[in-house]
């Protein structure tokens, strides 16, 4: 299921300093939450990121910076 298809609902002064964070450090909130997904799953799964490498074609700061194969 893609990520547009989840109805994430969350507090609005939640999503304000969401995006005061992402301005803040200069990054984009899609490469902010790439990161966190990638750092979350891998401490579960530590052969998530080779996995990812694998079915994706990129490596995790590729994926996580956003860049195309």
């Amino acid at each position: 299921m893609p990520l547009k298809d989840f109805q994430f609902n969350c507090p609005d002064y939640l999503a304000q300093r969401f995006w005061l964070m992402c301005t803040e450090n200069g990054e984009t909130p899609g490469t902010v939450l790439r990161e966190f997904m990638v750092r979350e799953i891998s401490k579960a799964d530590p052969a998530f990121e080779l996995d990812l490498k694998t079915e994706t074609g990129r490596d995790a700061w590729a994926v996580i910076k956003g860049n195309p194969k």
